[in-house]
């Protein structure tokens, strides 16, 4: 009798189980798009974070050329290239004005334009159109 018990138990059970199955799989499939977009926007949003900060870094290491006393916009361009290639930003916008710098330029203006795009590293840049990072500074020598 008692095995006939556990035999009932057992049946009842993978029953249970097998039904289950089904609803686990339904689950699965409303939940997971939710936590992978939930997972690639923190991913996104940490890699806007980045560029950013290293949009001012590649500023800073301009200003910093610009207070040398021998330089040209070209070396200030060099510089911050330098180090935003350094961080994987490779399309961005350098203005400095005035482009010839000599001894009686008293400041100097630098202008730094990064896109999150595809080539910086943002991958759905789709989702925040075309916005950019824009830093400027102002030396003064």
């Amino acid at each position: 009798m008692r095995d006939l018990v556990n035999k009932n138990i057992t049946k009842s059970r993978l029953r249970q189980r097998n039904s289950r199955t089904g609803a686990t799989a339904v689950e699965f499939a409303l939940v997971c798009p939710l936590v992978l977009a939930v997972v690639f926007g923190m991913l996104e949003i940490s890699r806007a974070s980045a560029i950013s900060s290293t949009a001012r870094t590649g500023l800073i290491a301009g200003a910093r050329e610009a207070t040398v006393a021998l330089t040209n916009s070209g070396n200030i361009e060099a510089e911050m290239d330098r180090v935003l290639g350094f961080f994987g930003v490779s399309d961005r916008q350098i203005t400095v004005t005035p482009a010839v710098i000599d001894d009686s330029v008293e400041e100097v203006n630098i202008q730094l334009a990064v896109p999150f795009n595809g080539e910086n590293g943002q991958y759905l840049g789709s989702l925040v159109g075309s916005k950019s990072v824009g830093l400027t500074i102002v030396v003064q020598r």
